[in-house]
């Protein structure tokens, strides 16, 4: 197995509790050493890891010449650390949301093609068990043609730290936004379009959004509805999916599922007049429905890391294509614009 030479750049929470780690535990990849402009996260790095360590990420690629840099800096660190290292001849894996716009996306886009390397953007909300079991539904075809797709994240939080402000990026639009409309925009398998959305600042104590409402057809007209909602004191269901013949409700960590078979339907005669026959309501029906659960607990996560590895170091397809973070990149930015009008 080729062993991936890797620097870390930004030792925050992302950085140091997912990425390090990883990297570290790793056996495809060897952590070469770990870039922050904070002298003590980086002794810390030397100390738990014996890494080396640097301020300066020019400096590192220069005495390291690593295969990959893995970006966990801010979001509006992205774009030129990510050209840096492309023109020093080294991949990127680049934490979400991409970039701070399109068009610094489209910029890194365009430093992975002139310099010939690889680029892709970690997105493992996609690769939750939630998704994976929710997969195993949607392939058994229980619900039928899919015709909306309701994603909710709820909390109440009075959000302090550096993403509660724009000027750094923040806001929950690209911080859960760039997960769930990533997951939406994945089980569709389709691009965006029709979108809206409305972003308030509710609860959270600097000027980014904590509440967002973001609606979204694709092209084959599948809904997603987005709720990222940080100033609730009641949770809501994280999904809800719906399709022709039935709906998948996550509650506490199991799928609900409730459908019927339309072959058991009887027939039902068609009234149009306008004279309902009886002056009723309804033609008296009853679907057989079906129930059924799906524990989350039985699926297992992607890998992510393997799912890298097979990328970076093994010349096999990626996990996250680079044109489904770049159509990502789309849709948010088509939310910043519609949610300023």
């Amino acid at each position: 197995m080729k062993t991936l030479r890797t620097v870390v750049v930004g030792l925050g929470r992302i950085g140091w509790k997912t990425h390090i780690p990883r990297t570290h535990e790793h056996t495809g990849f060897e952590l070469a050493a770990v870039v922050d402009p904070l002298q003590e996260r980086l002794d810390e790095a030397k100390s738990d890891y014996d890494v080396a360590g640097y301020k300066d990420l020019a400096e590192c690629l220069e005495a390291e010449r690593p295969d990959l840099v893995t970006i966990a800096s801010p979001t509006l660190f992205h774009t030129d650390q990510a050209i840096l290292a492309f023109e020093r001849g080294c991949d990127v894996f680049t934490d979400k949301p991409m970039a701070g716009s399109l068009e610094e996306a489209d910029r890194m886009i365009d430093g992975m093609k002139r310099t010939g390397r690889k680029l892709m953007v970690y997105q493992p909300r996609r690769a939750d068990a939630d998704i994976v079991a929710l997969e195993t539904i949607l392939n058994r075809d229980l619900l039928g043609p899919i015709y909306m797709i309701k994603a909710t994240r709820s909390n109440y939080a009075r959000r302090h730290d550096w993403q509660a402000f724009l000027k750094n990026g923040g806001g929950m639009l690209n911080n859960y936004g760039a997960h769930v409309i990533d997951q939406g925009l994945y089980l569709t398998g389709e691009k965006a379009a029709h979108i809206s959305c409305t972003l308030r600042t509710i609860a959270a104590l600097g000027d980014a959004d904590d509440v967002v409402k973001a609606v979204f057809e694709t092209e084959s007209g599948i809904i997603v509805d987005v709720d990222i909602n940080m100033a609730t004191a009641h949770k809501m269901p994280p999904w809800h999916i719906l399709g022709k013949y039935g709906s998948a409700v996550l509650e506490s960590g199991i799928w609900n599922v409730k459908f019927y078979d339309p072959g058991a339907l009887d027939d039902v005669a068609i009234q149009d007049a306008l004279a309902a026959p009886g002056r009723s309501y309804s033609s008296g029906e009853v679907i057989p429905w079906q129930e059924t659960t799906v524990s989350v607990s039985d699926y297992e996560p992607v890998n992510y890391y393997d799912r890298c590895h097979e990328y970076f170091a093994q010349d096999k397809a990626p996990y996250v294509p680079i044109d489904q973070s770049r159509e990502l990149m789309r849709v948010l930015e088509e939310c910043r614009k519609d949610a300023a009008r």
